[in-house]
């Protein structure tokens, strides 16, 4: 979720401060392949219907493929065409709403990091869990559906086939290890209504309910301003029915984010190392050594890049049908491609 922001802070900067020992890091996070990752979803699905991962759409099959058909011919024919050669890296953040380890759990959060050469501009891209997704060899269902039936591979495949962007990489955090990542920082700030606290209470509860500790200590109780820890932060960043619903939680995460970073990048290069060891085994990725080595190379530069944020679907630029957010696809895949690749 939030954290996998810093990812890129996590393991290149580590890196770059500590060389020499590049190799020692990447061994330490959880580097599977694609093909891993396919494999093991399908052994799992074996004997799984799709359906019984899949959140509630609010809508019958009839309806969906009538959605589906339009966005079809919404699509036909515009001039958005997948950009070729950018120069851009995109790096998907996943947060898992995990609450076992057999399997993955639906993608709470779904960050697109943008690395422009170009423009010298880092652009955070949210894709909101409830948006239409046609998903391959599934069907028509909320995007948060396909890291539950298929990981990171299927997740990117699904965003590409469907939002026309291409996708370089994923990154994936469940909330056990988000909480641990937040710990290691040393928590953050926060500031909440009471409304906000209660809600947070509920989801923190939950999540100590799953891991069998008590709750006692990570509670808000009531609204206010708290130095929260790993558990508390979770619940605050989880937060979808106070306020706007899911595009108030994405500034909820930003709030988080922005804090995370400015404690990585105060670190020397002892907090650095000592910051990595904790934390990269619990993220999982399909960055490959030689990639990483090429991302690590440009580090230093990407320090002074510009930090620009959006959100899709875009305000005016979607209808609601059921419990799916649909966008107007054509329209949007052409905004994405402005902000994303400036075509």
């Amino acid at each position: 979720m939030v954290v996998l922001i810093v990812l890129l802070v996590l393991l290149l900067a580590a890196a770059a401060v500590l060389g020499l020992f590049f190799m020692r890091y990447y061994r330490l996070s959880n580097y599977m392949s694609d093909s891993a990752i396919s494999a093991k979803a399908a052994e799992y699905m074996a004997g799984i219907d799709p359906s019984a991962l899949t959140e509630s759409t609010g809508l019958t099959e009839s309806e969906l493929d009538e959605i589906q058909g339009a966005i079809a011919t919404d699509v036909t024919g515009s001039a958005a065409n997948l950009p070729l050669n950018s120069g851009i890296y995109n790096l998907l953040l996943v947060g898992v709403d995990r609450r076992d380890t057999s399997w993955n759990g639906n993608s709470d959060s779904m960050i697109l990091v943008s690395l422009n050469q170009k423009t010298k501009t880092v652009r955070l891209t949210s894709f909101m869990r409830d948006l239409y997704a046609e998903i391959p060899g599934i069907g028509v269902r909320k995007l948060n559906n396909a890291y539950a039936v298929g990981g990171g591979p299927l997740l990117i495949e699904t965003i590409e086939k469907n939002y026309q962007v291409n996708i370089d990489n994923y990154a994936a955090v469940d909330f056990v290890g988000m909480a641990k990542i937040i710990d290691i920082l040393g928590g953050v700030t926060l500031t909440l209504s009471d409304s906000e606290a209660e809600t947070a209470d509920g989801y923190i509860r939950d999540m100590c309910d799953l891991q069998g500790i008590s709750p006692e200590g990570h509670l808000f109780g009531s609204g206010g301003t708290f130095e929260a820890d790993g558990l508390m932060a979770v619940g605050y960043s989880r937060i979808r029915y106070v306020g706007n619903s899911d595009y108030e939680r994405t500034e909820r995460q930003r709030t988080v984010v922005t804090q995370l970073m400015d404690r990585v990048s105060s670190m020397n290069a002892s907090e650095m190392n000592s910051f990595a060891l904790q934390i990269l085994p619990l993220v999982t990725h399909n960055i490959d050594s030689p990639t990483m080595i090429s991302l690590l190379m440009k580090v230093p530069s990407y320090a002074g890049y510009d930090l620009a944020e959006s959100r899709v679907p875009y305000d005016g630029l979607y209808s609601v049908r059921g419990e799916i957010l649909v966008p107007d696809m054509a329209e949007t895949i052409s905004k994405l491609h402005e902000e994303i690749y400036n075509s």
